[in-house]
């Protein structure tokens, strides 16, 4: 008797990951993950019944990666907002352009489920909710921030094609507004 064959949502990930690494998303169809993956169809659809399932499964997992790194970079100062957000910066300037890629094809490929889209919803909500106060540089901090994030979103969607310096400019600046910030505080 042949033994079952496991089926690994890690693998089924790492495959979906490679089929948007590969096509920028245009070929991203269960088929073709579950054909990177080694899987027959339905062993993915028994894993993730739909694929805004596997979005949001490979969104999650994009998530917690950057959140363990952002979370890295913080060490001991994690519970201070603005070096918190510094943290967040620094570690998208140093996400290369694939990276941003994915994250941005992820984000954008639910918007039309709100339900799916719920802790991308709660991700954005934890990043605003380190904005301070509506001092003036409270106020430039937000704009900063909102700034990336609109960028970010604005490229996802294909309505901006920003250069890597443009990208780079953009975030380097908030994480320059930002940390003027704290050394006047």
């Amino acid at each position: 008797m042949a033994r079952k064959k496991e089926i690994s949502l890690e693998r089924i990930l790492d495959a979906a990951d490679a089929v948007i690494m590969e096509s920028a998303g245009r070929h991203f169809t269960l088929d073709a993950v579950a054909e990177r993956a080694g899987i027959s169809k339905g062993g993915l659809v028994y894993s993730f019944a739909t694929k805004d399932d596997l979005v949001a499964a490979a969104l999650q997992r994009e998530m917690d990666r950057v959140q363990v790194a952002v979370r890295s970079r913080a060490g001991t100062n994690w519970n201070h907002k603005g070096k918190r957000l510094l943290a967040y910066l620094d570690e998208a300037l140093t996400e290369d352009e694939r990276l941003i890629r994915r994250a941005s094809f992820l984000m954008t490929a639910l918007l039309h489920t709100p339900e799916k889209s719920l802790p991308a919803r709660e991700y954005y909500r934890s990043l605003f909710d380190l904005f301070e106060d509506d001092s003036r540089k409270g106020k430039e901090i937000r704009q900063a921030i909102l700034a990336v994030e609109g960028v970010f979103l604005l490229r996802g969607i294909g309505l901006a094609a920003p250069t890597p310096q443009e990208w780079r400019s953009v975030l380097q600046h908030a994480r320059d507004t930002v940390a003027s910030a704290l050394e006047e505080i």
